[in-house]
């Protein structure tokens, strides 16, 4: 899990391109006070996913790179538990998963006792009344604060990671966490988990980032006769990782078989600069 920087666009309306280049396709355009995510740096340009989900190359004088966050506790497990007492025996009221913020709060230290880091996050629940919520307690374990999240760039090698991470979840059509997921929900995770959003269904997926001829580790591989209809995470030119069927669990494949590999997409800049 990383959290790659963000940008503001501080002119009015900001070209996007194709390629970091004046004379490149227009594929975009950012506005005045729009949020971008930087996800590579090539000289004066940077290389951005807006509020559209679009991808493209912008210039950096026309953003300010804004800081990281300040805040803490964002669930850094697949799933947190969220305990009725402040002790893992206790009972399980709620599950939160990763890259989740939920609001918490820490106890005061009293008067004249030393401060030590506190184990448990008090996180307030739905209760019977909206007056009333209820408290549940999280293991601070299992959050990671924004100075322990990697504060840079995604690469093909964070996706993969994270994608290993789920291996072995249970296919559950239209999961997006590791109580289960389907094809799209696990490729849109792993991809959000390290800073970058993609659409919900497969089909949708398959129109964003640029079309290549030969995958690498990183890539989405999509299937399908007539139609997109499967996603998988390429590890290599014909190794991937995905959520399969009803009845499965999240795997390795590789190319062969049934299934027709209609496109492969590529969401990141070519090259070993970026």
């Amino acid at each position: 899990m990383v959290a790659p920087p963000r940008a503001l666009v501080t002119v009015g309306i900001a070209d996007v391109r194709a390629e970091p280049n004046d004379d490149s396709e227009l594929v975009d355009q950012a506005h005045l006070t729009e949020i971008l995510t930087v996800l590579a740096v090539r000289g004066e340009w940077r290389y951005v996913q807006g509020p559209d989900q679009y991808f493209g190359w912008i210039r950096a004088e026309m953003t300010f790179e804004l800081p990281g966050p300040s805040g803490r506790g964002t669930v850094a497990v697949l799933l947190a538990d969220v305990h009725e007492r402040e002790t893992r025996s206790s009972a399980v009221i709620e599950r939160i998963p990763a890259g989740t913020r939920p609001p918490q709060s820490y106890r005061a230290a009293q008067p004249g006792v030393p401060y030590r880091k506190p184990e448990w996050a008090e996180v307030p629940l739905r209760g019977t009344s909206a007056s009333a919520p209820r408290i549940g307690y999280l293991a601070v374990a299992d959050t990671a604060r924004d100075d322990e999240i990697p504060q840079r760039l995604p690469t093909a090698d964070d996706y993969l990671k994270t994608a290993e991470a789920f291996i072995g979840v249970p296919y559950l059509w239209g999961g997006t966490t590791a109580l289960g997921l389907d094809c799209s929900g696990f490729v849109q995770q792993v991809y959000l988990l390290n800073g970058v959003a993609l659409p919900r269904d497969a089909d949708q997926q398959a129109v964003l980032g640029r079309k290549v001829d030969e995958a690498r580790a990183g890539d989405l591989m999509f299937f399908g006769d007539d139609s997109v209809t499967h996603v998988a995470l390429a590890t290599s030119a014909r190794e991937f990782m995905h959520a399969p069927m009803s009845g499965g669990v999240v795997e390795r494949g590789q190319l062969g078989g049934e299934r027709k590999l209609r496109a492969i997409r590529r969401y990141l800049p070519d090259g070993s600069d970026v």
